[in-house]
């Protein structure tokens, strides 16, 4: 995480300036500026700022910096960012694995049926997102294209002040033309090794927009789910789900006495997720709407028939699922034991229900208590008159808010409580929406610590729809940015992340920070908290001012 502010002024556009007594070549000067990288620049806005940048940062997190180059008024070829080695001014300390890329400009068709009073621009417009790891890039003239520069800072490095310089380099008018920026990191004494709030972002494997996936199963598949593993466990996410039904092979029936489960799909691929570093795993759920969204669930059972996994759907309380359930949840509960994996479950039943399907929740809950019991149920819900079903209860922020005296009894009573955000809440709630003003993203795990919540929740780490560089949206139902948080990489299997997951991942070490001091003092580190999360759905957004706390908490964390 980051970051001191950046406002520095390298120019805003290209001037020819022609010297005294000179006939022929013009002197070519190149103009940028940086700004902190909590602002979105869009391709037309106007900047300004200082010739120099600054960073605070912890040892064990990132910083960053944006530098905006403007084209003004002709166009810049094979712009490129170099930068120095920072190192440090008063000792030997340094800070390598600098990472240089270009913010790329994405549209969004829709911004949600209520969209917030500091919504950046109304859809559809072109908004910052995408981090390009090009060599270079191409600026049209009268625009602007931000330089995304990260540090990651590590465990050891020795505190204190850093120096880099960041080399802009482009062409005007065919002919070579730079300008450098010196970026300065102040490194505390305060370290983050890991990270305590859980957080998990949900991901398929089922298509890439527009690109086709792999055969499924084939070594290359398990390649592709590797790196979108290994990328959400290097932006601090912990919990990753395993679509549990869908992996498994059924041979005979239960309704026939011999129903058999093979777990090699699903060993593999909760393995992998061990190995990249997630500490908790969550189960798909089993059980689904029988239609409308007030309708009664139903629950998905298989057999050897299945061979392309669908199964299909009975109801709750029918002997079919009864069947079913008494050989599948055994085997289950069985196999994690056998495996170690017990004490890392948690199983969804079935996905937002409502006061008027809760009762038919409850009795698919209780499949799951009956023949595996001990693991944990955990569930996004628009409810709460499920007592007893759920115990790891997450509603969304709004619904928090609206119900927090019962959430505040039910971690009483011994059960978590998370809270998620996805197509709602909109208006003033703080989203991953994309015409959001980026620290709103940040200011997400803020709230986990304001309102000591265990963990965050969205469903749309890589839920692609068809063109998902052409737009962000989905139709006029879900805002853009809701769906995904990274981008399909166009020429390799690879995901290009964005700004928001930079700031999602900040947030996360926010989180750590505040609660690092809270165990020192808890007034105190309650009381930064306080000073941008002001209620449920409002905050303090100034970036200047989040900087300023910024600094306060690394100030606190390093005094001896």
């Amino acid at each position: 995480m980051h970051q001191g502010f950046i406002t520095i002024m390298v120019g805003a556009f290209a001037s020819l300036l022609i010297c005294p007594g000179a006939s022929a070549a013009p002197k070519l000067k190149l103009h940028a500026v940086a700004i902190d990288p909590l602002i979105k620049v869009f391709q037309d806005d106007k900047v300004a700022g200082e010739k120099h940048g600054s960073a605070d940062a912890a040892r064990g997190e990132h910083a960053t910096f944006q530098v905006v180059v403007t084209s003004s008024p002709v166009e810049l070829k094979d712009l490129h960012c170099d930068v120095t080695t920072f190192t440090q001014t008063a000792g030997t300390g340094q800070l390598l694995e600098t990472n240089v890329r270009y913010v790329g400009y994405v549209a969004s068709s829709y911004s949600g049926s209520k969209p917030a009073s500091d919504q950046l621009r109304p859809a559809p417009a072109m908004y910052p997102d995408p981090l390009l790891e090009t060599t270079s890039t191409y600026v049209a003239a009268g625009s602007n294209q931000p330089v995304w520069i990260t540090v990651n800072i590590p465990i050891d490095a020795e505190p204190g002040d850093y120096m880099a310089t960041s080399v802009l380099t482009a062409k005007l008018f065919g002919v070579d033309t730079s300008t450098t920026i010196p970026l300065k990191l102040k490194v505390y004494p305060a370290t983050i090794t890991k990270t305590r709030l859980n957080v998990t972002n949900w991901f398929q494997m089922w298509h890439r927009g527009d690109q086709p996936m792999p055969e499924k199963f084939s070594p290359a598949w398990w390649d592709v789910m590797r790196t979108y593993i290994r990328n959400m466990a290097e932006h601090r996410q912990n919990w990753a789900r395993v679509e549990t039904l869908w992996l498994l092979k059924y041979t005979g029936s239960a309704a026939n006495g011999d129903l058999k489960i093979d777990f090699t799909n699903f060993d593999k691929w909760v393995q992998m997720l061990v190995d990249e570093g997630m500490e908790k795993i969550e189960s798909l759920q089993y059980a689904w709407r029988g239609g409308k969204w007030e309708e009664p669930y139903v629950v998905e059972i298989h057999d050897g028939n299945d061979i392309d996994y669908k199964g299909r759907r009975v109801p709750v309380d029918s002997p079919e699922a009864e069947e079913f359930y008494s050989v599948l949840f055994p085997a289950f509960h069985a196999h994690l034991t056998e495996k170690g994996w017990l004490d890392k479950f948690v199983q969804h039943v079935g996905d937002e229900p409502v006061v008027k399907n809760a009762d038919s929740y409850t009795t698919a809950s209780n499949l799951l208590r009956k023949y595996a019991p001990g693991i944990p149920i955990m569930e996004a819900c628009l409810a709460h008159n499920m007592v007893g079903a759920i115990d790891i209860w997450v509603p969304t922020v709004e619904h928090l808010g609206q119900d927090f005296k019962f959430y505040q009894e039910r971690k009483a009573a011994g059960e978590k409580v998370w809270f998620y955000t996805c197509v709602q809440p909109q208006g003033e709630y703080a989203n991953r929406f994309i015409d959001l003003p980026l620290i709103k993203t940040r200011l997400l795990h803020w709230i986990n610590y304001r309102y000591d919540i265990d963990g965050y929740l969205h469903w749309g780490y890589n839920f692609w729809r068809p063109h998902p560089w052409d737009n962000t949206a989905d139709g006029s139902k879900l805002p853009g940015g809701d769906t995904h948080i990274v981008y399909p990489a166009k020429d390799s299997l690879g995901i290009v992340e964005s700004i928001r997951w930079e700031a999602m991942r900040d947030g996360i070490e926010d989180h750590e920070l505040l609660s690092q001091l809270g165990e020192k003092n808890p007034e105190a580190a309650m009381e930064l908290a306080k000073k941008h999360v002001l209620d449920f759905d409002k905050y303090n957004t100034d970036v200047e001012a989040f900087r300023a706390t910024r600094k306060t908490l690394l100030e606190a964390l390093s005094k001896e």
